[in-house]
């Protein structure tokens, strides 16, 4: 039998558990987006002016000097809250190779949004500020079926994963990709993942002579 003070934390627990499972989506998607970057490159990616290179614990270590607050950590990936992008309480993902201690990709996971107003708002906000430093992106944001006619129903359909709203910009040494997903039963996020270039091709040479 359940406690009542286990019950009530059971919504935290839950959304934590939640928060770690989308991660772990995010990092198998990133995984097949580096694919697809190609040229050599010796720079590496920064995420808050920290190059995306050397081992998972170096890295949160510096997160961590930076203000960053340690969750936990598990299968090769690093969770860590924060403020970024002037935004409080975004989560951090932070994942190394699978077969190396080596880190390669980093995602933010901003505030949950339960309405198309307010994430949509997020999300246009975060694209013309990356779109000020970075140029203009690569754009996909339409609907698997007609426009929803309502905002209700818009939101909606990004709890079904029927909507797709994606800017990809392209930097020196890798790429930003700026999305939005589901988190919970009736919340979604805006989410920032950063693809380091040199990173993607190690990944992508490793692929090919598999091949």
């Amino acid at each position: 039998m359940v406690s009542p003070s286990e019950y009530s934390n059971y919504p935290k627990k839950r959304n934590q558990l939640n928060k770690i499972t989308t991660m772990k989506h995010l990092i198998l998607s990133l995984l097949l987006a580096v694919c697809t970057v190609c040229s050599a490159q010796t720079n590496h990616m920064k995420f808050k002016g920290i190059p995306i290179e050397g081992t998972l614990n170096s890295f949160v270590q510096k997160l961590k000097d930076k203000g960053y607050t340690f969750i936990g950590q598990q299968d090769g990936m690093a969770i860590l809250k924060g403020e970024f992008a002037a935004t409080k309480g975004c989560t951090i993902g932070v994942a190394r190779f699978s077969d190396r201690d080596q880190v390669n990709l980093v995602a933010v996971i901003f505030p949950e949004e339960e309405t198309w107003t307010g994430i949509t708002k997020s999300y246009y906000t975060l694209k013309d500020m990356l779109t000020e430093k970075y140029g203009t992106p690569e754009c996909i944001e339409e609907f698997s079926d007609r426009d929803p006619s309502s905002d209700f129903l818009k939101f909606h359909a990004i709890l079904n994963d029927e909507c797709h709203y994606i800017s990809e910009f392209s930097c020196e040494n890798g790429k930003i990709q700026l999305t939005m997903s589901k988190q919970d039963y009736n919340s979604a996020s805006v989410i920032l993942k950063y693809i380091d270039k040199a990173n993607a091709d190690e990944t992508r040479k490793k692929v090919m002579d598999d091949l």
